[in-house]
């Protein structure tokens, strides 16, 4: 497979293949920004089908950004029950307060700015980007990892550090579509490339 037609094989594959998500809704730039937000906050140490009925739950008793700025912790916590990592719930909403106070009730479109945010490190900044603001980024999470390592034969200690592996995400190519190109990489870490018993020959 030619590196340049990587992308539109992996896109073909994710159009067909996706999975319905709550997150993924076609909704305003607005909510795109307040969904991602709230299920990357989830997705951090949290699996897919954990966190789906919870974001749910979320969404509903919390709709909005400036809502989330406003709750009292008693009902923050309630909305948050049974999902763990209550820190999570606390820097979310520290960042609502941030995002509404000092960028305007807009989230930030640069990876420096988002990391000023509460909860917010490297891989999250870099996961916003792509999603919410299609910029050519592949956040490199466990299923990125395993398929680059895959891949690559990588076995030792100095072939699977993460800066071996952000050098060889050159493999994956680029796409105009890239925050469904983001999304659809990890897509495939997740249900073809699969940490035990993977599909790789489907």
């Amino acid at each position: 497979m030619r590196n340049q037609n990587i992308p539109k094989k992996i896109l073909h594959w994710y159009d067909n293949n996706k999975r319905v998500l709550p997150w993924r809704k076609h909704v305003s730039k607005k909510q795109t920004e307040y969904f991602t937000l709230v299920s990357e906050f989830m997705l951090q140490q949290t699996q897919v089908k954990t966190v789906i009925p919870y974001f749910n739950n979320f969404i509903n008793k919390i709709p909005n950004l400036k809502k989330l700025a406003n709750v009292n912790e008693t009902r923050l916590m309630k909305c948050w029950e049974g999902l763990g990592y209550y820190s999570r719930a606390r820097n979310l909403k520290k960042t609502a307060k941030k995002i509404i106070s000092e960028f305007n009730n807009n989230l930030p479109s640069t990876i420096e700015e988002l990391k000023t945010l509460p909860g917010i490190g490297d891989y999250t900044s870099r996961a916003i980007m792509a999603i919410v603001f299609n910029k050519p980024i592949i956040p490199l999470d466990g299923n990125v990892e395993r398929i680059l390592k895959r891949v690559f034969y990588l076995k030792n200690e100095k072939e699977i550090s993460k800066e071996s592996l952000i050098k060889k995400k050159f493999f994956f190519g680029k796409s105009n579509r890239s925050s469904d190109y983001a999304q659809a990489i990890m897509e495939i870490g997740a249900l073809i490339c699969k940490p035990a018993n993977p599909l790789c020959f489907e």
